[in-house]
């Protein structure tokens, strides 16, 4: 009776730790992939408004916007891959569908 009582604590403590580091790990990937997609529509956004200023007075403006929000998003695609490829990140995302980024 006492070794299936510890038994089914055991159990218990072990579902627990595995839902608690799958919620995390989702929590963390979840946030720096929605970063990521944000600064992805941003940069869409300021490469079609460069081609549209192409040629025209605000040209090297543009590009410079556009540049700088390619380099945040080259750096958080970076901590993203990185983040993913942590062990403590990469079954629970590789088991939930997080993918790492294509250059």
């Amino acid at each position: 009776m006492t070794a299936t009582f510890a038994w089914f604590i055991a159990g218990i403590c072990g579902a627990a730790f595995i839902t608690l580091w799958f919620v995390e790990s989702f929590k963390e990937l979840s946030a720096k992939r929605k970063s990521l997609e944000i600064i992805g529509e941003e940069v869409k956004m300021h490469r079609r408004l460069y081609m549209q200023e192409r040629g025209g007075e605000n040209d090297e403006a543009a590009l410079k916007v556009l540049e700088s929000k390619l380099m945040v998003y080259r750096e958080i695609e970076k901590n993203y891959n990185a983040l993913l490829k942590k062990p403590m990140n990469r079954i629970p995302g590789y088991i939930m569908g997080f993918q790492p980024t294509d250059k």
